[in-house]
């Protein structure tokens, strides 16, 4: 099964971040195919490195980087939240895609699933 996985939710805005991601790597340890991992709206801080979290709480920059790393699971930023939220470039790994791409995604996938 391929699947698209959305996240609109800041790393730092409550847990549907930290959620996502550990969906993500459950699906991805029971065989399923992830298309792509898409941030939009506020989930486009997700590839900002930076702030302090506790302890119980992981850097998900990383996470996401390292997820992208080992299982070449693509990051998408949503080009135009992108442009009007990261002040800086975002982090090596993630790139920004527009509205046709993500749709064409859609398109091929077997389930879209949001956060």
């Amino acid at each position: 099964m391929k699947i698209l996985v959305i996240v609109n939710a800041s790393p730092w805005g409550g847990s549907l971040a930290v959620t996502a991601l550990r969906l993500v790597r459950a699906m991805l340890a029971c065989g399923f195919e992830i298309a792509a991992v898409y941030f939009r709206d506020e989930g486009v801080y997700q590839a900002l490195a930076g702030r302090v979290t506790d302890s119980g709480t992981p850097v998900l920059r990383d996470a996401w980087l390292e997820l992208h790393g080992q299982q070449a699971v693509p990051l998408l930023l949503c080009s135009a939240a992108a442009q009007r939220r990261l002040e800086h470039a975002p982090a090596e790994g993630f790139r920004e895609a527009g509205l046709a791409e993500v749709l064409d995604l859609m398109r091929t996938c077997d389930r879209v699933v949001t956060f």
